[in-house]
């Protein structure tokens, strides 16, 4: 279809690189990237053909998408006809639809009121100023990770976590995302307004152009701004973070350095005592009596036993000592309670953060 359109109205090869933008994508390739205004100047004919990227919100109100729409504009001056054609994502497209109305507008004199040159306008129109509300609902979803974040002490419960961190990073791609678009766009609009002001001089549509160009402008410093903030934001959070786990180490050593002076103080202790308990206890048992016409202190003959004992004791407590810190690993696992499957939510939310933030939603892109 469309190699009889380029046949019939014998428009240039350079048109493939416009439709080449519209495909069906199981991933997000190319999302970022856009066709620059290409010209193409035939005496006595112009042909220009470029791609924009928007955001839109989707007709249940709740979520942005990214969306893309392409137009070839070929004016011919010899014989004043202009031949366009609009490449939208979707069927009835909000563009399409205004363009239209404009081409079923007449007056009384049953002619049509409708600049060919003003389908740019419409164009720019139509989607651009959705930016504005874009960038408005990610500040509205920074602001209270910034706010948390710049009233937060370390040396208090933190309101704020690691999974912040995704949340601004996915933030951070999108606002660089939109910068991306509104520079683009600039370019379009300033290269529109040059050719078309060389064209046609006295056109109201080329001011037009120039008023989107400086709302664009001001939404891309806008962006930037909020760019920047974001990785205030991040930094600070980082900082935050890692000066709370740090406080959080200081506290465990303190704790670790109180039960290590117990402990010092305990084995003192039983440094002091252990012989002494240990002599009482030797001379206490019944291997040992005291003879009170001689005054001297008898032994039994099996006394044997008890040191025999002793030796076999030790040996086998070390024994079962080293056997145990060489088998640990398969000692505590048997000795552990068996619990079934645990999903880890906190790796689950960060999952669920990354995803929502860094996809901006499916290309749905069907040439009109």
């Amino acid at each position: 279809m469309l190699e009889l359109f380029m046949s019939t109205h014998n428009i240039n090869n350079s048109f493939w690189d416009l439709p080449s933008f519209f495909y069906y994508r199981n991933k997000e390739v190319e999302i970022n990237h856009c066709l620059p205004v290409t010209v193409f100047k035939n005496w006595p004919s112009i042909e220009i053909g470029y791609t924009i990227r928007y955001p839109e919100l989707k007709p249940n109100g709740e979520q942005w998408v990214i969306r893309q729409s392409g137009l070839y504009y070929r004016h011919d001056t010899s014989t004043s006809q202009t031949v366009s054609v609009l490449f939208s994502p979707t069927p009835n497209s909000a563009a399409h639809q205004k363009i239209e109305g404009f081409l079923l507008r007449t007056d009384s004199s049953s002619r049509p009121l409708f600049d060919p040159c003003h389908i740019h306008e419409i164009l720019f129109e139509t989607y651009f100023p959705a930016f504005r509300q874009y960038i408005a609902s990610l500040e509205l979803k920074l602001l209270p990770i910034t706010n948390t974040t710049f009233s937060t002490f370390i040396d208090e419960p933190l309101r704020v976590g690691y999974d912040n961190l995704s949340a601004l990073a996915s933030l951070d791609n999108q606002f660089l995302q939109t910068s991306n678009f509104l520079s683009h766009g600039e370019e379009v609009l300033h290269e529109l307004s040059s050719i078309l002001g060389q064209e046609k001089p006295n056109c109201q549509m080329v001011g037009a152009l120039d008023n989107y160009r400086r709302q664009v402008v001001a939404h891309n410093r806008t962006a930037t701004v909020l760019r920047r903030r974001t990785h205030t934001t991040a930094q600070l959070l980082t900082n935050t973070l890692s000066c709370h786990d740090q406080l959080l180490a200081k506290q465990q050593n303190g704790n670790m350095l109180r039960l290590n002076k117990s402990a010092v103080f305990l084995t003192t202790l039983t440094l002091l005592y252990l012989p002494a308990s240990f002599v009482a206890t030797f001379f206490g048992m019944n291997f040992f009596d005291f003879d009170d016409q001689t005054g001297r202190i008898r032994s039994t003959p099996t006394v044997w036993i008890y040191v025999l004992s002793s030796v076999i004791l030790t040996m086998l407590t070390f024994t079962v000592y080293y056997w145990a810190i060489h088998h640990d690993g398969p000692l505590v696992k048997r000795m552990s309670p068996k619990i079934g499957n645990v999903v880890d939510l906190g790796t689950l939310a960060r999952r669920t953060l990354s995803i929502r933030g860094a996809s901006l939603g499916k290309l749905e892109s069907t040439p009109a």
